[in-house]
């Protein structure tokens, strides 16, 4: 049985987490670059700021893929997480759907929200389909 290669650019879903406090920075992390808005204190210790579910700087590319706005500078924790891992398989089981949904294209969220195309909306009866 064979499963196709891992993408990291395709997936992104290490970089969902449930609370804000999925990334923690560590001193040296602190050091690297990272821009202020990328970062958060909270209750004396640094993480990175998380959005909607997921860390502020995962970026969707055009195509459908997400990347890392800070790469050059991502955190310890980012840096050892390896593609394939048990933390892989593990991320991508609880999170790939939320990945996902971020990858969705534009394109197709226009073609679903298109008005009165008909390979989108099947016909709908003009009479009222509950009426006696």
């Amino acid at each position: 049985m064979s499963q196709e290669p891992l993408d990291c650019v395709a997936c992104g879903a290490c970089c969902f987490g449930g609370h804000d406090r999925y990334i923690q920075l560590f001193p040296e992390d602190l050091g690297r670059g990272l821009p202020a808005h990328a970062v958060v204190a909270l209750e004396g210790e640094t993480y990175m700021r998380m959005e909607a579910g997921h860390c502020a700087q995962l970026m969707p590319l055009p195509g459908g893929g997400l990347a890392c706005a800070v790469y050059a500078a991502r955190p310890t924790a980012c840096r050892a997480f390896r593609e394939g891992s048990f933390e892989c398989g593990r991320s991508r089981h609880h999170r790939l759907a939320q990945a996902d949904a971020i990858r969705l294209p534009l394109v197709a969220i226009v073609e679903v929200l298109q008005p009165g195309t008909p390979a989108n909306f099947p016909d709908v009866p003009s009479e009222d389909p509950f009426a006696a």
